[in-house]
């Protein structure tokens, strides 16, 4: 008879078996895929959380500690392992740099580390896997390389950490070099000192104790800034003046009341020639001083006042010594004779090629016009007419009325007839821009349309649009100028209809057209 499982007469006989009642009395617990996620995901955080802790204890090891650790800390094992130590360490009171130095720890870090290497076939196993998460490169892992200003200069500041064996190491042989410095320097051997007391400057700056040994820190600290000051001061007696600043002002970043570096920086300043920033440095020396015990104070601001007299005497004597050279260069003509007037101004520029040649056609004009006038004025004494007539009526050239006196001279400017009537052209659109017409119209409102004011007035306001054309054709900008344009031009309107006929549009337009003066001379 088959099975009925949907039958509940089979599911009662079932359970009243007697393995079926042995399974249910048993506690089996079922863990679920989620449940089993949820503590991965504890595990993975609580592994975080001491690695972190870890790290922070590191960081306060010496440097040698880091180097070993730092290649394998990512792995299982090397973190367990020192989460194990530092619990250790704790129980016991130690510090979990002193439990890392212990030989039985630090030989078994180095078995770990020999496992690792060993690779998948080493008897590390799968315990050796990385422990693949987010924060994979930590911070810890890149600074405990700890290379002194890092790999690339990423870390100016980071120093060599050293256990207290080393640092006193460090300490002695630092001594030893102050000592040897500070006796070529009692022996007024400048260089030798400046040279034994770099050495020590680059060899201090680069170490550092670990954290908990405050006094060795500061013995350290102490004897750099002591070995800066003495650089200093050998480098202002070789006149190494920069590098004298130089010094000074890394002594100040260890101690920043340090009186002794700042009144190496003031003469270092002096010696620069910054006077004024070298007072203030003073000023600055003289206020720590306040503070200090009557027989440094007493040392200290006499030295400060020395060192202020003989910076003023120094100004004093540079601003003589500027004025005396300066005079004896003057008497001299070390300058060029000329270069000032005997008003203490200076002359004008130099003039270029250009301006002298049109400076030296001004004068010939004026020349030539001066030599005019006295042979006018002999020959109407000679013919016993008044020496001076009164001006004439002024009359106004255009293109077919030129004046007839300008046709016999010298032409300076010839023109063909292609570029007669492109002239003509050019002082049509000209004179027919409603801004000159305007002012035309305004001249012959002004004289009430009277003829002979209004040339006058034309003439001036006619001047300002015709001299940049007779610029641009090659003509002198003047009366004559114009003159002799129009002369130019009556050679084809006189002999062409067409040209003529432009002249005269050309014309009516200068006189301000029909609305204009345009004529009334027939009147």
């Amino acid at each position: 008879m088959a099975k009925d499982v949907r039958n509940p007469e089979f599911w009662n006989k079932f359970m009243q078996r007697p393995e079926v009642q042995a399974c249910m009395r048993k506690k089996l617990k079922y863990e679920s895929a989620a449940e089993a996620a949820q503590k991965t995901k504890l595990d993975k955080l609580e592994r975080k959380q001491r690695r972190y802790e870890i790290m922070d204890e590191l960081m306060k090891c010496a440097t040698n500690i880091k180097h070993l650790i730092s290649p394998m800390f990512r792995y299982k094992i090397t973190q367990k392992y020192l989460w194990k130590v530092l619990c250790e360490a704790r129980a016991e009171g130690l510090l979990f740099c002193d439990k890392l130095r212990q030989p039985q720890v630090y030989h078994r870090l180095q078995a770990i580390k020999a496992e690792i290497t060993a690779g998948p076939y080493g008897v590390a196993g799968w315990q050796a896997e990385e422990e693949v998460e987010e924060d994979l490169m930590d911070k810890m892992v890149v600074e405990a390389d700890c290379i002194p200003g890092g790999i690339d200069g990423e870390a100016p500041d980071r120093k060599q950490v050293l256990d207290r064996r080393e640092i006193q190491g460090v300490l002695d042989f630092g001594q030893q070099i102050k000592s040897e410095g500070n006796e070529a320097f009692a022996n007024e051997n400048w260089e030798g000192a400046l040279t034994r007391y770099c050495q020590g400057d680059e060899m201090l700056k680069n170490f550092a104790a670990e954290p908990h040994l405050a006094n060795e820190n500061k013995e350290l600290k102490t004897m750099h800034r002591q070995c800066l000051n003495n650089k200093a001061n050998a480098a202002l007696k070789m006149d190494q003046w920069q590098n004298a600043l130089r010094a000074a002002e890394q002594a100040l970043k260890l101690k920043m009341d340090d009186e002794k570096a700042l009144f190496r920086k003031a003469q270092a300043l002096e010696g620069l020639g910054r006077t004024d920033e070298a007072l203030e440095v003073l000023d600055e020396v003289e206020q720590i001083a306040e503070d200090m015990d009557e027989e440094f104070k007493e040392q200290i601001l006499d030295d400060v006042r020395e060192r202020r007299e003989e910076i003023r005497d120094i100004e004093r004597k540079a601003a003589k010594n500027f004025h005396n050279m300066f005079k004896a260069m003057g008497d001299k003509q070390v300058f060029g004779g000329g270069r000032f007037l005997a008003d203490g101004t200076s002359p004008p520029p130099a003039l270029t090629g250009e301006e002298e040649r049109k400076l030296k056609r001004m004068k010939d004009r004026q020349e030539y016009q001066e030599a005019k006038a006295r042979w006018e004025l002999e020959q109407r004494r000679k013919e016993g007419k008044p020496l001076f007539e009164l001006p004439s009526e002024p009359d106004m050239p255009t293109p077919n009325k030129p004046p007839l006196g300008y046709r016999k001279m010298e032409r300076t400017v010839t023109i063909t007839k292609a570029q007669a009537e492109q002239l003509l052209e050019e002082l049509l659109a000209t004179y027919s821009e409603d801004g000159f017409q305007k002012k035309v119209h305004a001249d012959a409102k002004a004289v009430m349309f009277e003829y002979q004011p209004f040339l006058r007035r034309l003439k001036k306001t006619a001047a300002v649009v015709q001299e940049p054309i007779l610029a641009k054709w090659g003509f002198d900008p003047s009366e004559e100028g114009l003159s002799e344009m129009m002369v130019c031009l009556s050679d084809y309107t006189l002999k062409d209809s067409a040209l003529r006929k432009l002249a005269d549009e050309t014309t009516k337009m200068l006189y301000g057209g029909e609305d204009g003066m345009w004529g009334m001379d027939q009147e």
